[in-house]
């Protein structure tokens, strides 16, 4: 089983399409971080993403959140990303 399948969420099509926008993009690191999460959960234009812990701080350093919110608009229509405790 790979780490994607173990991944908790409500629309994997639309995550697998955010996982593949990071990627053509070459924006590695974020998808590694993205790759590891525990849950995900796609509220309309809300992303609600549940990290492991050590990814946590990452996700919400400003640039990292800015860049991911960002990219996340463009890839599926998001317009507010939420980063769970």
């Amino acid at each position: 089983m790979s780490d994607q399948e173990k991944i908790q969420g409500n629309d994997q099509d639309r995550w697998d399409k955010l996982l593949r926008a990071l990627d053509e993009k070459l924006q590695l690191g974020l998808l590694e971080h993205l790759r590891r999460v525990e849950s995900y959960e796609f509220l309309g234009d809300t992303l609600k993403i549940c990290p492991q812990p050590n990814d946590r701080e990452y996700l919400k350093k400003p640039a990292v959140f800015q860049q991911l919110a960002l990219l996340s608009q463009d890839a599926v229509g998001i317009s507010k990303i939420e980063i769970q405790e």
